[in-house]
C-alpha cells in the first residue's frame, strides 16, 4: 500500500503579504489599475467604508505603487492589494486579469492578511 499525500500548494495562501516578482514595476502598474464597486450578495457582509474623502481607486493605486501586495501575480498584477489607514484595512482583489480591474471591501481585523504588520 502506498502513502497518499496532498499535492504541494502551487500558489501562496490567500491574504498573505508577499514580495512582488523582480520583473514587476509597481509604479508603472499603479496608474493602469481600475476599481469596480463590489455588490455583496448578503447584507451581513461589510460594505465599503471610505477612508475620508479619498476615492477607492486612489487608495488602490497608492497601495499598488508602494503598499503590501499578495500573489499570485497574473498578467503583471498581484491578486491582492491592501491599503491600511490606522485600524482600517481595505482589500482589493483582482477581478479583470488583463486590464488590472480590482474590486474592494473593508476587512474585519480577524481577516487581516498575515504579514501586514
Amino acid at each position: 500500500m502506498s502513502d497518499i499525500r496532498a499535492p504541494e500548494r502551487g500558489r501562496p495562501q490567500r491574504r498573505t503579504v508577499s514580495e512582488p516578482p523582480g520583473s514587476a514595476d509597481r509604479t508603472v502598474l499603479a496608474p493602469k489599475a481600475s476599481f469596480t464597486p463590489w455588490d455583496p450578495p448578503s447584507p451581513d457582509v461589510l460594505h465599503w467604508t471610505g477612508a475620508g474623502d479619498r476615492a477607492p481607486v486612489e487608495l488602490l493605486r497608492e497601495a499598488l505603487a508602494d503598499g503590501p501586495v499578495g500573489g499570485p501575480w497574473d498578467s503583471g498584477f498581484p491578486a491582492y492589494v491592501w491599503h491600511r489607514d490606522g485600524d482600517d484595512v481595505h482589500e482589493f482583489r483582482l477581478t479583470g486579469r488583463l486590464t488590472g480591474q480590482y474590486t474592494g471591501y473593508p476587512l474585519h481585523p480577524s481577516e487581516w492578511p498575515e504579514g501586514l504588520g
